[in-house]
């Protein structure tokens, strides 16, 4: 839920900078328009000047500002929500204390079986008054 709520906050933010940059260049261009001499059935027809289209810039960039925020806002998200989610059920410590706790045991079964080997090599030793190293 948390996360949902930062999307939200995020592309609020976004739209609502992006909201501004149109009206602004829509503002522009509306100033830009003058009433010229004629009209068509008594209607003026409005004529722009030469300073009209840079209206047109804002309106681009307040879209650009709310396309690429939104984008941000899902990416920043998803990507903090996907690792906290990850981190809580892939414990990196948890896997490290399996992993040796696997080994201890697998070296403490060496351990008992060389040791197995060792009195049984002694036993055989004894018996047979066996030497190694004697030719």
């Amino acid at each position: 839920m948390r996360f949902s709520g930062r999307y939200f906050l995020y592309t609020t933010l976004f739209g609502i900078l992006g909201l501004v940059g149109v009206g602004i260049g829509v503002w522009i261009v509306a100033t830009g328009l003058t009433f010229g001499s004629g009209s068509m059935n008594g209607i003026p027809i409005p004529s722009a000047t030469t300073q009209a289209y840079l209206g047109l810039v804002p309106m681009v960039l307040g879209v650009i500002v709310w396309r690429l925020g939104k984008g941000w806002a899902l990416y920043t998200t998803l990507t903090e929500a996907t690792s906290e989610e990850l981190s809580d059920q892939y414990d990196t410590e948890h896997v490290k204390s399996d992993i040796v706790a696997v080994l201890d045991d697998r070296l403490s079964d060496m351990q008992q079986d060389l040791q197995s080997v060792n009195r049984e090599l002694r036993s055989v030793k004894k018996e047979d008054g066996f030497e190694f190293g004697e030719e």
